[in-house]
């Protein structure tokens, strides 16, 4: 179990990193970025109980948010840029650094690795043919600084375990979908939260400031202080100092947290069913493009695909049974 000082020297700002001999570049100024919908709540409109909050997200037109531009290997404007960049060609990647099994600075090696990592690499590689450390460019960029950072050109993606909605549609593009999960509450094993429910009257819940979370709770609190953090792990830190009562994120993030610490665990049922997507800017539609061909590849060959083995190595016993087979990767879906 990681201890709470421990933790939190690993949380807070945004802080460049360059794992594994690549570039560092520094962080973004402090901006805000909307919070993302997550969905209309129940229909009953229950005081007691929100259940789960929606089947899944439409935007308009009833359009499903993970779906993207057709997979398509073309060179835009976005990827020569990419590839003219410095010499031989540069990726500037905006990720997680605090993310266990996702996003996370190995204790043994000091590099930054997890199952985003993996995809990192193999679009770096794809985009610019070789798989050398320094051809990518790290940035930990905090939760609600993504969006900013992508629009204002500090990197060309994010790949931070960013879940795919309407809204963040409106400000940035994605890919299709890497990965299916939904928000859920987590709590100390002796706390009296049950779920998203009336039980979370007077509880303190922190989630990461420009999150679904976030924008889940501003909608319906139950009656709870609603504590935001610069990201989920200084939730997790806040709960373990006895400063938040309860922390509400991604549930694929929130079992890293468990992972982490024993004392801690996820109630209820998850509230909603997102997805993860690469966010790039609205103009890169040929790099859009692109990484959705990746991402065929990546999903490609079954329990033999690259996208299974990394489950394998980083959500194997966390997301799902050590004796069970990796879930299957989310099926594409295109606009066009």
């Amino acid at each position: 179990m990681l201890l709470a000082g421990a933790l939190l020297a690993l949380a807070g700002a945004a802080a460049a990193v360059a794992p594994a001999g690549g570039r560092a570049q520094d962080a973004p100024a402090a901006a805000g970025a909307p919070g993302g919908t997550a969905g209309t709540p129940a229909a009953d409109g229950s005081a007691d109980t929100a259940g789960p909050v929606a089947e899944r997200e439409r935007c308009a037109g009833g359009r499903d948010p993970a779906e993207s531009y057709r997979a398509e290997r073309v060179a835009g404007d976005a990827v020569r840029r990419i590839r003219e960049r410095g010499e031989g060609g540069q990726l500037v990647v905006g990720i997680d650094q605090n993310s266990y099994l996702w996003g996370y600075r190995s204790p043994e090696t000091g590099e930054i690795v997890g199952f985003d990592l993996d995809l990192v690499r193999a679009i770096a590689e794809d985009l610019l043919g070789t798989d050398a450390p320094d051809a990518v460019t790290y940035l930990a960029i905090p939760t609600d600084q993504r969006t900013d950072a992508i629009r204002d050109g500090q990197v060309d993606m994010v790949v931070r375990a960013m879940s795919i909605t309407c809204d963040r549609w409106d400000q940035v593009a994605f890919s299709t979908a890497y990965f299916d999960t939904g928000q859920q509450l987590l709590v100390p094993r002796n706390s009296p939260v049950t779920g998203y429910d009336a039980s979370l009257t007077g509880a303190r819940v922190c989630s990461a400031a420009g999150s679904t979370a976030a924008g889940l709770l501003e909608r319906e609190d139950f009656g709870a202080e609603l504590v935001p953090a610069p990201n989920h792990l200084d939730c997790l830190v806040l709960v373990q100092l006895g400063e938040a009562d309860a922390l509400m994120t991604d549930s694929a993030l929130a079992a890293g947290h468990v992972a982490q610490d024993p004392s801690m665990r996820l109630v209820g049922e998850p509230l909603t069913e997102e997805s993860y997507g690469v966010a790039m800017n609205l103009a890169d539609v040929d790099l859009v493009r692109w990484v959705n061909a990746v991402l065929e590849d990546y999903r490609e060959g079954g329990a033999d695909s690259r996208w299974a083995r990394s489950a394998d190595r980083w959500l194997q016993g966390y997301l799902y049974p050590e004796d069970a087979p990796p879930p299957t990767p989310p099926r594409p879906r295109y606009l066009d």
